[in-house]
């Protein structure tokens, strides 16, 4: 069945300016494949704040940020006429807005959510699902987690019956890089700067290396796949300043793999800390730069998915399949948040 969609942008990062470009060269595509067409209609950033336009907005203008100031971006999810939000803003790991106040603002209208965004799913899960089961949007949010790594479709698609018992993997590859080089002897200073020219650390890294970001995470997992209800704060958090250089050194001479890794179950803590490996099991076989994640099942026992060496077009091309996902009727992502 066709269907326009009329998109709206929330920030306009690395990632929605992927995903930007990517509906642009897939549109024949997604047209023929789905019967999915768009116009996007709404773009936001904190600097410039919205441009709105029914008739629709030309993708070149929006990535030169070619329009006059306008009204705040939380104003124009309110009123402005979209049928889906890309929410793409910078993470704030402590409370998780402004992107919750935008997602919650565009599901109390029924307009469909897209979150690359981790600090709405990571505070409100719950209370945003429901709110959306509630209006009939969409809300998903594939790539908060571990770009396009599959941990949502592949629950709803392979453990239909049953339940997630727990989880243990690897999902920041900042950390890796740095664990890695510090156990080769580099000084912590220049294993940082070596991921920033690799293009894996943001400029400001301070997320990845005080163990928010895998935090965040972990909470994902343990509240949406668990059912747990969890905030980053219960989470008990290992920064890579604290662990031991010496320890470090020691492990990667012996042979063994050392990673920060986030990893929970049905009840007790959820943690990301510091781990060794020996060499061939599963998450000691990813690369520096990869991502993984085990997942314990009621039934189908254990499942192990990896992403190498994903970046930006991948985390976009992890939002692009929930815009399908919704398209298609797959509203929500199965959870016991939602029994």
């Amino acid at each position: 069945m066709n269907r326009t969609w009329r998109l709206g942008f929330a920030g306009l990062g690395n990632v929605n300016r992927a995903l930007l470009a990517m509906l642009e060269e897939r549109r024949g595509e997604l047209l023929g494949r789905w019967g999915l067409e768009f116009r996007v209609t709404m773009a936001a950033t904190l600097r410039r704040g919205a441009i709105v336009s029914d008739a629709g907005l030309a993708s070149g203008r929006l990535l030169a940020g070619d329009w006059a100031a306008g009204p705040a971006a939380l104003m124009a999810i309110g009123e402005a006429p979209i049928d889906l939000l890309f929410e793409g803003t910078t993470l704030d790991p402590v409370a998780g807005e402004p992107a919750t106040a935008h997602v919650r603002a565009a599901l109390e209208r029924g307009v469909s959510v897209v979150s690359v965004n981790k600090g709405p799913v990571a505070f409100a899960a719950r209370d945003l699902m429901r709110l959306a089961r509630r209006t009939g949007a969409g809300f998903r949010f594939e790539s908060a987690v571990a770009d396009c790594l599959p941990i949502f479709d592949l629950v709803e698609a392979a453990v239909p019956v049953g339940r997630i018992t727990g989880f243990h993997g690897v999902l920041n590859a900042t950390s890796n890089v740095v664990l890695a080089a510090v156990g080769r002897g580099a000084p912590p200073g220049d294993a940082v700067r070596e991921a920033q020219r690799l293009g894996i650390a943001e400029a400001d890294p301070a997320n990845d290396l005080d163990g928010w970001d895998q935090a965040v995470k972990a909470v994902i997992l343990a509240n949406v796949l668990i059912g747990r209800d969890l905030v980053p704060a219960d989470v008990e958090r290992t920064r890579l300043a604290d662990v031991d250089p010496a320890w470090l050194r020691r492990e990667t001479a012996a042979g063994r793999v050392v990673r920060l890794t986030a990893g929970g179950g049905l009840e007790g803590p959820v943690r990301v800390a510091a781990e060794a490996f020996e060499p061939g099991s599963f998450l000691a076989t990813l690369g520096e730069a990869s991502l993984g994640l085990v997942l314990d099942t009621e039934m189908a026992g254990e499942i192990r998915v990896a992403s190498t060496e994903p970046g930006v077009a991948h985390t976009a091309y992890g939002m692009l399949t929930d815009l399908v996902a919704i398209h298609q009727g797959r509203r929500l992502v199965p959870s016991p948040l939602l029994d």
